[in-house]
């Protein structure tokens, strides 16, 4: 079951991509995706080219990683999106993989009940709903980030998903909090699984892993009400507040991101 809480308050594949050639002898990742896979070790800029910026965005590589900055009273340091349809075609299920690193006063003396956002999905196709505070009722919108709060008594980051959906009950996202926090200035490898419902069904299926352990699993989402709305892209989004911005300037640094189709 899962433990969710409410707070008010994202043809054949193109050149890059590589087609699973063997099946048996291939690592198919936990759930069995079987079609397509795109890598970036961010060793060179041109990588960007296929992830390009989406909105507001500080992020550049720097020692073969892609490093994100968020100055003091802003919120955001990274905004780029991995396109499926530049890539094949909008898929139903997804999985991603990446590592993640966070600067010492990364959240520090953050606002505990303001949900921030790392890397995630949308299907955002009415721009109207899924996203900044702008409810789901019936448009054709979704989005799922990975969601992180401020530090803790501990000085670790919460971290959960952060999910809008159709009927969603409030403006904001639906919080997802798995009691699962990051340590600063540590490395951790983060997987999300994706998997659309069947129309007319409640039976989405989120699942996020940290260094191998699962440490959600849902399986009775509805992200859409008919079969034009798939997974749009990769967000690869960080984001500090709700309304409160960072108090200092800090970063995060991802690597290795894998992308599975």
């Amino acid at each position: 079951m899962k433990r969710i809480i409410y707070i008010t308050l994202l043809l054949l594949p193109l050149f890059g991509c590589k087609k699973k050639d063997s099946i048996e002898n291939y690592d198919n990742g936990l759930y069995g995706l079987k079609n397509y896979e795109k890598e970036f070790d961010f060793s060179d800029s041109n990588q960007l080219i296929d992830l390009p910026t989406y909105g507001k965005d500080h992020s550049y590589i720097e020692n073969g990683q892609l490093k994100a900055l968020i100055k003091a009273s802003e919120h955001k340091g990274l905004g780029r999106k991995f396109w499926f349809k530049n890539n094949g075609k909008e898929p139903n299920e997804a999985e991603i993989e990446f590592t993640i690193w966070l600067e010492n006063n990364f959240q520090k003396n953050g606002v505990n009940n303001e949900v921030g956002k790392f890397p995630g999905f949308e299907g955002i196709y009415d721009l109207s709903a899924g996203w900044s505070g702008k409810k789901v009722t019936n448009q054709n919108s979704w989005s799922v980030r990975i969601a992180h709060g401020g530090e803790n008594n501990e000085g670790k980051i919460p971290i959960g998903l952060y999910v809008y959906h159709p009927g969603m009950p409030g403006k904001y996202g639906t919080t997802i909090i798995p009691n699962f926090s990051l340590n600063k200035e540590q490395t951790y490898t983060i997987k999300l699984y994706i998997k659309m419902n069947e129309i007319n069904k409640e039976n989405g299926i989120l699942i996020l892993s940290i260094d191998g352990k699962e440490i959600h699993n849902s399986n009775s989402w509805r992200f859409r009400n008919n079969n034009s709305v798939h997974i749009k892209s990769v967000w690869l989004d960080t984001y500090i507040g709700g309304t409160t911005p960072s108090m200092f300037d800090t970063y995060i640094v991802i690597d290795n991101l894998k992308i599975k189709w």
